[in-house]
């Protein structure tokens, strides 16, 4: 498992080796690895699921290089959701934030993105899990993007993916998965002591209904 520090010091470290090369590389960090660094309800994360706007060879070399100096597995940064993009969202133009440049903006070399709570939304949605021991943590994080991006009803989770992915249907799993969601969103407890927060943004007390 990574923590924030573990993750921020390899980011960093990767920031500088690509400035040493005289290159300014730009990635999307997705996953739980987002929720580590723009909300307050991700503390860990088993690898990196990131992707390069260019220079993807480079990022997997470096990263590479920094993992196996801390003794990581050689993947502990991938770009595996590549699957889980959607082809509707043109580049990091569209549905990102930049997080942060690294090491700094004096000496750039890594600029980091990430995607707004609505795409990530739509990204978990998509990659949902209905067993409960496997998705137990994926469901927390929807449960607390919903709050975030205030989602009303039980069916606009489904409108809400399709914006994302016009190719998504309601499929007898998925409208079990739906059913799931929402039970768990109406019995959930307000949440405590802070309220979901993504970039600067803050979900309220979900409503019974």
């Amino acid at each position: 498992m990574l923590s924030l520090k573990d993750l921020n010091d390899a980011l960093t470290e990767l920031g500088r080796r690509s400035h040493a090369q005289g290159k300014v590389v730009e990635i999307a960090i997705y996953g739980g690895s987002a929720l580590m660094l723009a909300s307050n309800f991700r503390i860990t994360t088993q690898d990196v699921d990131a992707v390069a706007d260019t220079d993807q060879g480079l990022v997997n070399r470096l990263a590479q290089e920094i993992g196996a100096e801390r003794g990581w597995p050689q993947d502990w940064l991938n770009d595996g959701v590549r699957t889980y993009l959607s082809s509707n969202v043109e580049g990091l133009a569209q549905h990102h934030e930049l997080f942060r440049t690294y090491p700094s903006e004096d000496a750039p070399g890594l600029r980091v993105f990430v995607p707004t709570p609505e795409y990530l939304l739509a990204m978990k949605l998509m990659a949902l899990r209905l067993d409960p021991a496997a998705g137990k943590t994926d469901l927390s994080d929807i449960l607390n993007l919903m709050e975030v991006v205030n989602i009303a009803d039980k069916d606009q989770l489904n409108q809400f993916a399709a914006m994302f992915y016009p190719e998504v249907r309601v499929s007898g799993r998925r409208k079990l998965g739906l059913d799931i969601l929402w039970a768990a969103r109406q019995t959930r407890s307000p949440s405590e002591p802070h309220a979901p927060r993504y970039l600067g943004r803050s979900g309220t007390t979900p409503k019974r209904r």
